[in-house]
């Protein structure tokens, strides 16, 4: 019995490892071009654009089919968005999407050299109480996509007091003017009103300045992502006119921009480093949008699957919802200009500033430091 158990055990052994050697196993499934549809409408914008692309798959490396256009685009696509009244089976306008193609796109495994969107301008402005309806066809599938969302209420959307009238009444303060051992670091507060309609806001700052070199001046922006927060409640409970916050820590904003120029390739390019201005933005999003961006953010735990999220009815996946920004554009304070100019953190990269009036008033509370470009 022994034997004729071995005996049974080797015969199926070799002929398991005879069906795997003979056998090509294809883990592709049958192929489906599923469009795939990115659109947001924000009416603090002139223009609005909805990226559509399709599915791809291939039987080698995806990354390399990732790499060419055609790959990701349908030969005719044929989009508009419909706006609807609120009751009414029939738009009151209708938007065609136009193509464009765009190049100025960051590198990645995606093919860079130039992508094509879709774009409309509307003639008449978008009304945040009317629902937008997007209809895509595509030849290689019969039935029409759609996808819809309501836009968010701008008008409630605003810094708190203009940023305490522009950025106070003596500039952005993150330092003091003092320039001993221990510079001296402030944490100004940035506030705002949320809207109608939003979700999800995140708080971006740009840093002006023109950047001095042999070739020429040209203008540059360091930009600071100071992160998001949510309104509390339900789409349906976002009535706006909550408060929101966000404490800027003076010392980070020194060492984000000396970590972003210390690697600057032509540093040695450089002849100075005029100061323009500093702008903060808070976009806020609708609640499809911070959903979609939620169950996308990096997994921290031990679970790394994670639930997909799409709003497109049909065939399609992807995202059409809606946004809105507001900026405030304002100066740094004397002390701030100052650290910058000669601080620890950041003396070594040539900043300095054309207004007579904080070279005079810096030159005159430390005994002649000159922060001037000239």
């Amino acid at each position: 019995m022994n034997k004729l158990f071995s005996y049974i055990t080797l015969v199926l052994s070799i002929s398991f490892i005879t069906v795997a050697c003979k056998t090509d196993f294809d883990i592709n499934a049958p192929y489906k071009a599923v469009p795939i549809v990115y659109g947001l409408i924000d009416q603090s914008q002139d223009t609005q654009f909805v990226k559509i692309n399709k599915s791809f798959i291939g039987d080698g490396n995806n990354v390399d089919y990732a790499a060419i256009n055609d790959s990701m685009m349908f030969s005719n696509v044929s989009a508009r968005v419909d706006q609807y009244v609120i009751g009414s089976s029939s738009p009151i306008q209708t938007y065609p999407l136009e193509e464009l193609w765009v190049d100025n796109l960051d590198d990645g495994i995606f093919y860079t050299d130039s992508q094509k969107v879709f774009y409309f301008i509307p003639t008449v402005p978008l009304n945040d109480e009317d629902l937008y309806r997007l209809v895509v066809s595509v030849d290689e599938i019969a039935q029409e996509i759609t996808a819809e969302t309501f836009l968010i209420d701008g008008s409630g959307l605003s810094f708190d007091y203009l940023f305490e009238l522009s950025l106070g009444i003596n500039g952005l303060n993150f330092a003091d003017v003092d320039l001993g051992t221990s510079d001296v670091y402030y944490d100004p507060q940035v506030k705002w009103k949320t809207a109608p309609k939003g979700k999800r806001y995140e708080l971006l700052m740009s840093f002006r300045y023109d950047e001095v070199t042999s070739a020429g001046t040209f203008p540059k922006t360091i930009y600071w992502n100071l992160g998001s927060q949510n309104a509390v409640g339900s789409a349906e409970a976002l009535s706006g006119g909550d408060n929101m916050f966000k404490n800027i820590s003076g010392q980070a904003f020194y060492e984000m921009i000396a970590s972003r120029l210390n690697d600057y390739p032509n540093e040695q390019d450089v002849v100075k480093r005029k100061v323009k201005a500093v702008d903060f933005i808070v976009s806020t999003g609708n609640e499809d949008l911070n959903t979609y961006m939620e169950v996308n953010e990096p997994a921290t735990g031990v679970v790394t699957e994670r639930p997909s999220f799409t709003n497109i009815s049909g065939d399609g996946i992807g995202l059409f919802g809606s946004k809105y920004q507001v900026a405030i554009t304002g100066s740094f304070s004397d002390g701030s200009i100052l650290e910058l100019c000669k601080g620890q953190l950041t003396s070594g990269f040539k900043f300095c500033t054309d207004s007579t009036d904080q070279i005079t008033a810096i030159s005159n509370l430390t005994g002649g430091v000159n922060i001037g470009c000239n």
